[in-house]
Parts: C-alpha cells; structure tokens; sequence
C-alpha cells in the first residue's frame, strides 16, 4: 500500500493528480463530521457532476444549499466540478508539488490548512461563463474578475464556518492516533513538521479498518478471529484445540489474561490497542 509520501515522489511532469488519496480523504471528511455533526455535507444529490475521484463533493451546509438554489435557477442544468472541498491531505500533496518546482506545473499552492478550497466554501467548474450569473446571485464571488483562476468561485455569504481547514487538520492528527496508539502526535489543528512527517507516512488509500472483536451473538467468525487465537495459542494463553476461528468464551478470557499481562484494559475486546500488542496490526 502506497503512502502519501511515496504518491508525491512518484509523480511525473503530466500525470499530476491527488484521486490517489481518495480513501484517506474519506477518512478525514468522516472524522471531521465526528469532531462537529455535519460540519461538511455532501452535495451528490444535487446535480453536479465530479470530473475525477480527486473531487470531493462536500461543502459547509450553507454554501450546499445556495449552489442548490443556482441549479434550480438553471433548470436543474448539471454542474461540472473539477474541484470542491479540498482535504488537507490532498492540499499537502499540492504543496509538496508545489515546492519541488516544476514538476507539476503548479503555480502557486498554499501550505496545508489554510487553502479557500479547504474551507468548504469553494468550487471549481470549466463551465464558468455559464454558471457565473447564478452563482453570483446567490452570494458566490467569480475570482475570473480580479485573478486568472477563471474556474473559481468562493461563497461569501453567511452563516459559515471560518476555521474548517483548522477542523481538517485536527481531524487527521486524531486519525492518526486512532491508528498508531504508540506514536501520538498533539491535536492541535496546526499543520507543522510532526504532522507533515505523520502524513506522509499515512496510507493513500486509507487506514485499514479492521473490525472489533468481541463476545456477542451470534458469535463473530473469520480469518481475523483465526489470526488473533493463532498469536494467544502461540504466547500459551489458549489450547490449540480453542483455535477453531470462532470468538467464543474461551477466546475472549485467553483475551483478558494478555490485555492483563499488557497493561491493557482487560475487557476482552480485541481492537486498535490490542491488535498493536498482539503484533497483528501494521
């Protein structure tokens, strides 16, 4: 699995894009609508139309509900988006980019969390001439007068949130704890080198998910309940004839001892913390 840091090295004049971290993307939206309900919300079913998987169709819920107006004023007309909310994985990406020259022809990049496309009030279409007059009316300004970002429109009305890129970056550094409980970094919102140094560290496409083991009925079964009796029965916390790949009683207690013996909290379910201890989660 390739990380962040890996998909900015790999890059080539000409095959720039960041649909390669889409998995971790997802995951930062998701946990920062867990830091504050619906502080992003997702705009597929307006009628627009994402050019890649690098388009994440999220905004603040005022800038959805205005764009939803404009649509409407164009007989529910698609809307083309070759950019919308930017998480500030894939803004590092652009920044990395950005000042290793020219390698991706970017002209100007600002530093993680503190790009307009990372507030969520910001979208980039090809068919601006077409959509700038509804748009301005419902209070989103066209940069094509004063810049030459002539696919840009910012929503500068009310009712918005000014600290998103600050919520997107608090929202990966707590990812990242969730997943390496041994190598915590401070949440902080502030994108600095600890946290420069984690993200490029992370997976592009997300961070394994594995599910949580625990005593419940029906019993839970697999390969993964398999993977955990194997390291129990191999530390002599479980007899060889318990591996049978089902979390049972016996399983859950030989659990209990080794979260005991670790310092863990001794509750008989297995997830990040212990799968880290047992050896079993990269």
């Amino acid at each position: 699995m390739a990380t962040v840091e890996e998909v900015i090295n790999s890059q080539s004049h000409g095959t720039c894009g960041t649909a390669t971290v889409r998995g971790l993307s997802l995951q930062i939206i998701a946990e920062m609508n867990l830091l504050i309900p619906n502080v992003l919300v997702n705009c597929e079913d307006l009628n627009i139309e994402p050019a890649s998987l690098a388009v994440n169709p999220f905004l603040q819920p005022a800038a959805k509900e205005t764009l939803r107006r404009a649509i409407k004023a164009r007989a529910n007309a698609p809307l083309s988006l070759t950019s919308a909310y930017r998480t500030v994985a894939q803004q590092h990406i652009l920044y990395s980019w950005y000042t290793m020259g020219s390698l991706c022809d970017i002209g100007l990049a600002a530093k993680p969390g503190l790009s307009n496309h990372e507030d969520g009030l910001a979208i980039d279409t090809p068919d601006f001439t077409a959509w700038r007059t509804a748009l301005e009316v419902q209070d989103w300004d066209w940069l094509g007068d004063t810049t030459n970002d002539r696919v840009h429109f910012t929503y500068m009305g009310s009712s918005v949130r000014d600290d998103i890129g600050e919520i997107g970056v608090k929202a990966f550094q707590q990812l990242w704890n969730q997943y390496n409980p041994s190598d915590q970094i401070e949440v902080d919102g502030s994108f600095g080198g600890e946290t420069a140094k984690r993200m490029n560290q992370s997976p592009a496409e997300g961070f394994a998910t594995a599910r949580l083991l625990k005593l419940v009925e029906p019993l839970m079964q697999g390969e993964d309940v398999e993977q955990v009796q194997q390291v129990l029965v191999d530390l002599n916390l479980l007899s060889l004839t318990d591996k049978n790949g089902i979390y049972d009683e016996a399983t859950k207690a030989a659990v209990e001892k080794f979260q005991g013996d670790k310092g863990l909290t001794p509750d008989g379910k297995v997830g990040l913390q212990t799968r880290k201890a047992l050896g079993i989660l990269s």
